[in-house]
């Protein structure tokens, strides 16, 4: 049994014992820790856009996104479901709506306009063969010219900047990007400049360095300032007054140079603060060449597990430390591809990596998709002039195992009601009754006019 002066001895020695004492740096650590967000895992979502409600009918330009933010295309009319409720109401719950239309992306009549700088890097790697023998630059091109015809067939209202880019190793390999520069580049997606643009560059020789931060951020903050409208406000319709959707395709085989060992971080710092500043803009990378792991393996003294070459750093131990067969520079065949996830990401962006010219037409198909979305168009039950109601949209494909919500948006019903009448045989017959007014009206002032010329004969 212990007694009391015993509990009070033990106690005494426990409290007289030191105490572990943490040094500065690692409290410094654990409290920059705490505070950093938690990692959020990837997940499908829906984005709604809204549209002025035509005709009694509400619009919804509807994209469904896989955890990638890649288009999820060939849904159903069957796996969309939408539900409102009125918005300051005593019954909130939301009620669904039973007969809806579904148009699919490729059936819109006039899909929402868009403004695209398109980044293409003409570092001196570039001009070094892909996995199946192509000329990188060549691929690119090829790829190019596919992306730019798919936007004139789907007839898609775009502005579209083509600007190489990269740092001057000598006065013949300077390409500077500049929100000046890009202004001058950007064209219709239908003028034929566009394709005068991309021959050009088809003929270039490659021979820069890369600078590859510099340029996203010109660009970006060029979409941020730039109009909401492809066109002057006093040619605006009703439906075109949606703002274009901004796009920076960045296509890229390298990585950073510029400065690398003392500001690359700095850099990349700099560069994320203008993608937040500007969250409207949306950034799709394109990583073109050989992945990380395959020049791993073909290297020597080269020791790196995947996990490693998955993060950010992993360029310098590649560039640092493995050498190639036969003395090739090792730098011309890196391709940075945590950077630019990272770029893509933080802009909820795409980031695409194809090793040869086919699969980069295929990453760029990828791309033109995201200018692409759904559309449901129904009747909102007892609406009146004025109301607002919250809808939401859900997606349940069981065949995809997909189940997913919108978050709610708010729809309002116009103050004043108009009917877009149809050509036949609504405003046939207007055009007919004016022409037949304008014709009785001509008629009865000739008769008139020769009345009066009869009585002033008689006169005189």
């Amino acid at each position: 049994m212990n007694f009391p002066s015993q509990q009070r001895m033990k106690t005494s020695a426990i409290s007289a014992s030191p105490r572990p004492r943490i040094s500065a740096s690692v409290f410094y650590l654990l409290t920059l820790t705490c505070l950093l967000p938690l990692p959020s895992l990837a997940t499908p979502r829906i984005e709604i856009s809204p549209r002025r409600p035509e005709n009694g009918l509400v619009n919804l330009r509807v994209k469904v996104l896989n955890e990638d933010n890649v288009p999820i295309e060939g849904l159903k009319k069957e796996d969309f479901q939408i539900y409102t409720a009125k918005t300051n109401s005593g019954d909130s719950k939301p009620q669904p709506i039973s007969q809806f239309i579904l148009l699919k992306p490729e059936q819109l009549s006039k899909p929402d306009p868009g403004r695209i700088v398109i980044l293409l890097d003409m570092s001196g790697s570039m001009a070094e063969n892909d996995a199946s023998g192509v000329k990188k630059l060549d691929g690119a091109i090829a790829g190019i010219r596919n992306f730019i015809e798919w936007v004139r067939q789907a007839k898609i209202p775009a502005q579209i900047a083509l600007v190489p880019f990269g740092e001057a190793t000598k006065p013949e390999c300077a390409y500077d990007v500049t929100q000046s520069i890009i202004e001058k580049r950007l064209l219709d997606a239908t003028d034929p400049k566009l394709d005068e643009q991309v021959n050009q560059l088809a003929g270039s020789s490659p021979c820069a360095a890369t600078n590859l931060y510099d340029p996203v951020a010109e660009a970006v903050e060029f979409l941020g300032n730039s109009p909401n409208t492809l066109e002057p406000a006093s040619n605006l319709t009703t439906a075109e007054e949606v703002p274009p959707r901004l796009t920076v395709i960045l296509f890229s085989d390298g990585y950073h140079t510029r400065n690398r060992r003392f500001s690359e971080k700095k850099d990349f710092a700099d560069l994320s603060k203008v993608l937040q500043q500007n969250p409207e803009v949306r950034v799709n990378t394109l990583g073109y060449g050989e992945s990380l792991e395959k020049l791993r393996d073909r290297a020597s003294n080269c020791p790196f597990r995947d996990e490693q070459l998955s993060e950010v750093g992993a360029v310098d131990l590649i560039r640092r430390q493995c050498r190639l067969p036969g003395g090739a520079d090792i730098t011309r065949f890196i391709v940075d591809s945590p950077r630019l996830r990272q770029i893509a990401k933080l802009t909820s962006g795409i980031s695409e990596f194809p090793s040869s010219a086919e699969e980069t037409v295929m990453s760029l198909e990828t791309f033109f998709k995201t200018l692409r979305e759904y559309e449901i168009q129904y009747r909102q039950p007892g609406a009146e002039p004025a109301d607002k109601y919250k809808a939401i949209v859900e997606v349940n494909s069981p065949s995809r195992q997909l189940k997913i919500a919108s978050d709610p948006t708010t729809v309002t019903i116009p103050n004043f009601v108009y009917h877009r009448l149809r050509l036949f045989p609504d405003r046939f017959l207007i055009l007919l009754g004016t022409l037949v007014a304008l014709g009785v009206t001509v008629w009865g002032f000739s008769n008139w006019s020769y009345k009066l010329k009869q009585d002033a004969e008689r006169w005189i």
